[in-house]
């Protein structure tokens, strides 16, 4: 399965506003804390946030929240991924081969969020 972002006007609005929304916010966080480099990891299996480096801290609930009114009002999915960096590579390459590992679909989004580099890329079903 390709993941691209989208051609659909609506949908890559609704996904670039949520990827700059999300990570406007938490790029700005101090520091979180240390991890090592991560290949595309196995997102978390409790929930649409996998947080490899501590970085929402007590804003999960919040951020869980929000997640399901996204869902509840547009039926799409959003996960978010914090990780200390994309490896090497791109933040968007990273973020396809993370999706394409967990298997999203063509309702699903992946935010990706390298909070030691100061990067986040998104990732949309091409289909």
């Amino acid at each position: 399965m390709d993941r691209i972002r989208s051609s659909a006007p609506g949908r890559a609005l609704l996904t670039g506003l949520l990827a700059t929304l999300f990570a406007g916010y938490w790029l700005a966080l101090p520091g979180a804390a240390d991890a090592r480099a991560e290949d595309p990891v196995e997102l978390s299996r409790d929930g649409q946030i996998t947080d490899r480096v501590g970085a929402l801290g007590d804003r999960t609930d919040a951020v869980e929240d929000a997640l399901d009114r996204l869902y509840a009002q547009q039926r799409l999915q959003l996960f978010v991924v914090y990780v200390r960096d994309f490896s090497g590579r791109s933040g968007q390459t990273w973020s396809d081969e993370t999706a394409n590992r967990n298997g999203l679909g063509q309702d699903d989004v992946l935010l990706s969020v390298a909070t030691h580099d100061r990067q986040y890329a998104y990732s949309v079903d091409a289909g």
